[in-house]
């Protein structure tokens, strides 16, 4: 696939183009600060990369109305099949609750408000995890749909997208929780950094 510079202009005006876009640059700004032998070099890294994470939070305060338009919307799906909307209520009401306390945790750390940040950003993984169980669950039916398969590609990508997030999600909660802590944060950030890259050419 050929990116021509009104395609990128086009991705990089959309919330969620600019959104992976960070996302990326931040995985591989980690990924390559912890494997250099430069330690210098490496806290340079790193501190561009917190930057950057800090430009997404400010950039994901501005995705609050869409988020809750999306909640609305639901109130005129179709409820045919009660299962799949289910689903869509259960994964864009937490996702709405999940960008509440991700901006209270940005305060936080900012330390504009005295609560826990570390506790807060902990919260939202787990309301993270919620939102892409029930996307991975609900796509999945979709795709076991007779002649589905075939049909929806979007789909399919859609869910392999989901997937390596929530792989990447889970592994960085406390042990004992499924996988969680058996990834090293190379692998954690490299399927971060895939279902990035995944959600990115989406956009396109």
């Amino acid at each position: 696939m050929v990116v021509t510079l009104d395609d990128l202009v086009r991705i990089l005006s959309q919330y969620s183009g600019r959104d992976k876009t960070l996302r990326i640059a931040y995985s591989i700004l980690i990924l390559y600060a912890t494997h250099i032998r430069d330690e210098v070099k490496s806290k340079r890294l790193l501190a561009l990369s917190k930057q950057l994470r800090s430009a997404r939070l400010v950039l994901k305060q501005f995705n609050h109305a869409a988020a809750l338009h999306a909640a609305v919307q639901l109130t005129h799906c179709s409820r045919e099949d009660l299962v799949d909307f289910l689903l869509q209520v259960l994964a864009r009401n937490v996702n709405l609750i999940h960008g509440f306390v991700e901006s209270l945790a940005w305060l936080a750390d900012a330390n504009i408000i005295s609560l826990d940040a570390v506790r807060l950003f902990g919260v939202c993984k787990y309301l993270w995890m919620v939102v892409l169980f029930s996307s991975i669950i609900r796509l999945s039916r979709i795709l076991l749909r007779k002649g589905a398969l075939i049909k929806c590609c979007d789909e399919t990508i859609t869910l392999l997208g989901q997937v390596f997030d929530f792989v990447s999600v889970v592994s960085a909660l406390p042990s004992n929780i499924l996988w969680a802590g058996r990834l090293n944060s190379t692998q954690t950030t490299t399927f971060s950094l895939i279902a990035s890259l995944i959600a990115l050419y989406r956009c396109f």
